[in-house]
């Protein structure tokens, strides 16, 4: 016969409720804060109801996985992955398209979106990876192994096309392979690839809004024309190849002892970060594109690509200390707010419930990523601790873009705020990272 008290006092001791209780607080400000965003519409309850249902899901799925060991899943990280793979497959043949995307699959009055459980999958799988025997192998061949691994899935999310789904996977990547004992050149040295990758076509972007700057500007204009693949492009890796070793033969003359593989290295690094940078010139669509370098200056486009963040701005500036009280935010309820209820959710409590409340998101957010990394180095394991901390790096990372593109300091790309924005499928999500998070933690001791 179980006896019930022991087991649910050893659950709840075991139970960490900082995480619990920054993870309530902050599904009742999204709760409340989407009744208020849907008001005009007159469908709140409909709204309501399928997020209480979405909630009442993930929390089986907490005591499910919190009473699971997690380390069940450290012998199968490729078959999770082939999951993983499977439904990103899936959403491309039989989704629907809803605004532009095709990334739903919708089954009768159900409807769910793949990507926020593979991301979930992905981590489990790159933990397990990380964490198998052949871990040992060569340091290149394991950042390859999980770069591909992590390609693959981007690819099939831009396939959709959804560019903020791909973006959380750089840090998660990063930072699970930080914590897995890569060593830090070599994770510096992607950022650096990461940074030519992307700053190129961002840059042409920008110049494209504003063509009459690129004569003001010959350097940006030689950018320009190198991320279009011509000429221009052989011309910039002869001159950043020529910097590179000539900065390399100074630092020798000064008695500096750096190894020609590093200057090396470096030059291969430019040629594959500008050849990627022609590829996501054409991969990316032009929408996307300019919302990525429009929150730079919203008034190019106040009508179109910059009129989310204006609103926005408008909205969280008009809150001040304790907003405007419910249902009567301007922005909000006036339909002047775009995606009001999901994407700019953090927009709604600004305006309506101030910076008060404001605060309290951003600090619940603090809590639940301090406890993660604080999880994660309690762990007798590495697969638990890899696992916390990619958990950690998804929720700092979407709270970190949905916020910063509210405020117009990042750009608009349609990340949700985690338990706070409307959307079954990344409560749910959100709260299975949860679980597998209280997994981690109630077996910290046990080895």
């Amino acid at each position: 016969m179980i006896n019930r008290d022991s087991f649910f006092g050893t659950w709840s001791r075991r139970m960490d409720w900082p995480t619990m209780a920054a993870m309530g607080v902050l599904l009742a400000i999204g709760l409340v804060a989407v009744f208020s965003a849907v008001n005009p519409s007159g469908a709140s309850l409909r709204f309501i109801m399928k997020q209480l249902v979405a909630i009442s899901i993930g929390t089986f799925f907490i005591f499910l996985l919190s009473s699971i060991n997690y380390q069940i899943f450290r012998a199968y990280p490729w078959v999770i992955y082939a999951l993983t793979l499977l439904a990103l497959v899936s959403v491309l043949v039989l989704g629907h398209r809803i605004h532009g995307a095709k990334s739903w699959i919708v089954l009768g009055p159900l409807s769910f979106e793949p990507v926020e459980i593979a991301r979930i999958g992905f981590i489990v799988a790159i933990a397990g990876l990380l964490d198998q025997p052949e871990r040992e192998m060569s340091v290149l061949k394991c950042m390859s192994h999980v770069f591909v691994l992590g390609g693959l899935h981007m690819i099939l999310i831009l396939r959709e096309p959804y560019l903020g789904g791909t973006l959380v996977y750089g840090p998660i990547m990063l930072a699970m392979l930080y914590f897995a004992g890569i060593p830090s050149i070599y994770l510096l040295a992607v950022m650096f690839y990461g940074g030519v990758a992307i700053g190129i076509p961002l840059i042409a972007t920008y110049f494209s809004m504003q063509p009459q700057l690129l004569a003001l500007h010959p350097v940006a204009n030689f950018l320009v024309s190198s991320a279009g693949g011509t000429r221009s492009a052989i011309e910039l890796l002869f001159i950043a190849t020529v910097l590179i070793f000539g900065l390399w033969w100074l630092m020798r003359e000064l008695r500096f002892r750096i190894p020609w593989q590093y200057p090396s290295f470096l030059s291969l690094i430019v040629a594959v970060g500008v050849y990627t940078a022609h590829l996501i010139q054409h991969l990316i669509k032009d929408y996307q594109r300019k919302r990525l370098v429009v929150f730079i200056s919203p008034g190019f486009d106040p009508l179109g690509a910059g009129y989310h963040i204006l609103q926005s701005q408008i909205a969280i500036g008009s809150g001040r200390l304790f907003g405007k009280g419910l249902f009567s935010g301007s922005q909000t309820q006036l339909g002047f707010l775009p995606e009001k209820h999901t994407d700019f959710i953090f927009s709604v409590i600004g305006e309506e419930m101030g910076f008060f409340w404001a605060s309290v998101v951003i600090i619940a957010f603090g809590v639940l990523v301090w406890r993660s990394f604080v999880i994660a180095t309690e762990s007798q394991d590495r697969f638990g601790s890899l696992i916390a901390v990619g958990v950690g790096c998804l929720f700092a990372f979407q709270c970190v873009m949905n916020i910063g593109m509210t405020l117009g300091l990042l750009p608009v790309t349609g990340v949700a705020l985690p338990f706070v924005s409307y959307g079954g499928s990344q409560v749910v999500s959100a709260m299975i990272a949860i679980g597998l998070l209280q997994s981690v933690n109630f077996r910290r001791y046990i080895y």
